[in-house]
């Protein structure tokens, strides 16, 4: 092909967007002749329109201007219609291109005579999108798109997938398809959304493949143009292409059931692991997620610009299998799911491969938040790789096998017996005495482990920067007396025995049995079914969301819902999140004087500190005078003391930086990469797929794709929009599991 390709932007607002992209474009270091085409769609800031009117007067580009906004399509239409003879890449306004990107994109489009559409990776491109397929993602920190983008061009070199549609962000159009099809369909998809897929449809029909270009990656905002409207924009156009085009959402469902593109995404993240622009923190947890969990993601988002975070934890899905995977949660908190992005290493047999890949990673230290499930000689990889290593002491598992200082029958055994349980904790003396710092969240947890561990060396830094401490921000609301109305305690979390689930049944029974005008409700769980209304005062609302849970409790309190929060625990915990949600509700608190409680409600008002080990007929006593009054002392069992807590600490910002750069020398420099490794490393990344593949899975994987064949069929079309698109998730997701 001799003629130029014409790149299209189309331009509707979005300012520093467009000048980002315009940058871009003429910053790439493409050999291929194209010619840069900007329609200006009438845009409604002025701003954008004088910018590009100055920007073509130099010649950057060639500058179409709509009179009148005629939306997406039709403009596009226009570009595309400007030199009939031409390849188009349409590219919208809100993106960022890199390197030779051009270059890359327009030799796959040359890979096959029936190729009439390519399009690149992004971040926000559905079925091409990175690193979580059919997310809308940030780019990950460790990998700027110029980065990315050349570690797609080495690890996926001239690799192409068929696709059932191309994405419109970015798109190259081979002239002779788009002479075979025609242009898109201004009238059925108006100003636009569903066009691109329209055209990819007819496409196929025609005899054109459409292709997704492994080896390139484009940065895409999203929705700049169409801003809140996009989503009502799209549920219109899909019903229009089902309707054109039956086969259209079955395909698009058994594309991502396949999701031909896994491999190349895994590729390109172990090679952005090894060829980052970043060091890696290697986080050693458990999995049983949780508060340790929650730490580990924020302490690896608080990170994010100095170091990349990994996680190696006991796997979930392949019991006696270690997983090397990205420090991220679940939404409900619990241990992650295991994702594309993970690394299986046999706990027993696989030690050397584990230390070999480690080796050559760029890790600069390891954080150990539990060994909870992990072999022992998970202990020695710091040494044995020669990185500084810290250990954050969430719980007391290095003091005690029960990881709560409780006995068999779930009592709190005290410091002495912590003490006394020498063979537990000399397991780990060269552990954590030999760390470069033991971090305790709060000084009643520092004091066990000094008392164990003389020679660590320990510091109390509070878990969120500790905000919540000493904060006027975060002041308590009184109860408002009278209250004319049962008193409202809450109590958050999963109870189990040490968490007080059965001290709360007891008061609750009492409380009812008495007649006490007091309501308990339990956001969260128990270990088992409580006695609860109308047998007792509780109520159990199930489980609930971390990140809404401050919204719930200011909710309830302006609903006269909630006026105190009861923190029912038998253990001293290290920390307490939900003691810190409390807080930043503004709501009262009722604690016990055992573990972190006692310093961080360090002079806040209406908090209340009680004995741990007070008996329910004390608690129901309590709470019966809350019912009437705040004023508690006649009720000698309320303690006036607070521990003072620590004083505030920088030490993410001082000495744990420090320790990256005591760490291994860094060199980010992309030719690194050997993808003989690599190759070798996505075996270890499908070892789960590849041993756990059953019979029971493939009768599972034939049945959906019959079902996406059914659901497409003319005669059945009809009945299956009876079916409540609830249950057919339901059914997907139990299929695909």
């Amino acid at each position: 092909m001799n003629h130029p390709i014409d790149v299209i932007v189309p331009v509707y607002r979005g300012l520093q967007d467009v000048i980002d992209c315009l940058d871009s474009v003429n910053a790439s270091t493409n050999k291929v002749d194209f010619d840069l085409i900007v329609i200006d769609d009438c845009s409604p800031d002025p701003q954008v329109s004088e910018l590009l009117k100055q920007r073509a007067s130099t010649g950057e580009f060639t500058l179409l201007v709509n009179e009148q906004n005629l939306g997406f399509v039709a403009t596009v239409n226009r570009g595309m219609q400007l030199h009939p003879e031409r390849d188009v890449l349409l590219l919208n306004s809100d993106t960022i291109v890199a390197n030779d990107w051009l270059d890359r994109i327009h030799k796959a489009a040359y890979a096959s005579e029936n190729i009439g559409t390519v399009t690149p990776f992004s971040n926000n491109a559905t079925i091409c999108s990175y690193p979580y397929f059919c997310k809308d993602n940030t780019i990950p920190n460790n990998t700027p798109l110029e980065r990315l983008d050349l570690l797609c061009a080495v690890v996926n070199s001239e690799q192409s997938v068929e696709v059932p549609t191309g994405v419109g962000f970015c798109m190259y159009i081979r002239r002779a398809c788009l002479d075979a099809v025609g242009y898109f369909d201004v009238e059925t998809f108006g100003k636009g959304y569903g066009e691109e897929n329209d055209f990819c449809q007819r496409a196929i029909k025609a005899g054109w493949q459409n292709r997704f270009a492994l080896d390139a990656f484009i940065h895409h905002t999203g929705n700049v143009s169409f801003g809140d409207e996009h989503n009502e924009l799209k549920h219109g156009a899909l019903a229009k292409l089902v309707k054109r085009h039956p086969e259209y959402e079955r395909d698009v469902h058994l594309h991502i059931a396949e999701d031909p593109a896994k491999e190349a995404r895994v590729k390109l993240w172990l090679a952005s692991l090894i060829a980052g622009t970043l060091p890696i923190v290697l986080h050693v947890t458990h999995n049983r997620g949780g508060g340790t969990l929650r730490f580990v993601e924020e302490l690896a988002n608080d990170l994010s610009n100095q170091a990349y975070s990994l996680m190696l934890l006991p796997s979930v899905k392949k019991p006696g299998y270690l997983a090397l995977t990205i420090a991220k949660s679940s939404s409900d908190g619990s241990a992650p799911e295991e994702s594309e992005y993970t690394l299986f290493f046999n706990a027993e047999s696989q030690q050397q491969e584990l230390k070999t890949v480690l080796q050559q990673l760029p890790i600069r230290n390891m954080h150990f938040h539990h060994l909870l499930g992990l072999p022992d000689w998970i202990m020695d990889l710091p040494r044995s790789g020669g990185y500084p290593w810290l250990v954050s002491l969430h719980d007391y598992y290095y003091l005690c096998q029960s990881i709560s200082l409780t006995n068999e029958k779930d009592l709190f055994i005290g410091h002495l017996e912590a003490q006394n349980n020498s063979q537990w904790s000399n397991r780990f003396k060269a552990f954590i005495e030999g760390a470069d710092l033991c971090i305790a969240p709060s000084n009643a947890c520092l004091a066990f482990y000094q008392e164990t561990f003389p020679k660590a060396h320990l510091s109390t830094v509070y878990h969120e920067q500790g905000k919540h401490l000493l904060n006027r921000a975060f002041s308590a609301s009184p109860i408002q007396y009278p209250l004319e109305r049962p008193l409202k305690v809450i109590i958050i979390g999963a109870l189990s025995k040490i968490k007080g689930a059965d001290l709360l049944e007891k008061v609750a029974l009492q409380c009812a049995k008495q007649n006490v005008d007091v309501e308990f409700e339990l956001i969260g769980y128990s270990y088992r079914d409580l006695a609860s209304k109308p047998k007792s005062k509780l109520t159990v609302s199930g489980q609930y969301d971390d990140e809404t849970l401050v919204a719930l409790l200011k909710e309830k309190h302006a609903n006269n819902e909630a006026d105190l929060v009861w923190f029912t625990a038998l253990w001293p915990e290290t920390y307490s999140y939900t003691l810190s949600s409390a807080i930043e509700a503004g709501l009262p608190v009722v604690v016990p004087n055992i573990g972190a409680f006692s310093e961080r409600v360090y002079g806040r008002e209406n908090s209340w500190i009680v004995p741990w080990d007070m008996p329910a007929e004390s608690f129901t006593a309590l709470f019966k005078q809350l019912s009437t009054s705040s004023d508690l002392t006649e009720l000698e069992f309320v303690e006036s003391k607070m521990i003072e807590p620590a004083s505030p600490s920088n030490i993410y910002q001082t000495d744990y930086f420090s320790l990256i750069q005591k760490g291994k020398p860094f060199s980010n420099d992309y030719s690194d990469v050997d993808k003989n490794n690599i190759d070798k490393w996505i075996k270890l990344v499908s070892r789960y797929n590849d041993d756990s593949v059953t019979v029971e899975q493939s009768l599972r994987k034939g049945t959906l794709k019959a079902l996406y064949y059914l659901r497409s069929a003319p005669a059945l079309r009809p009945v299956s929009r009876l079916i409540p698109l609830t249950l057919q998730r339901k059914i997907k997701n139990l299929l695909s599991h």
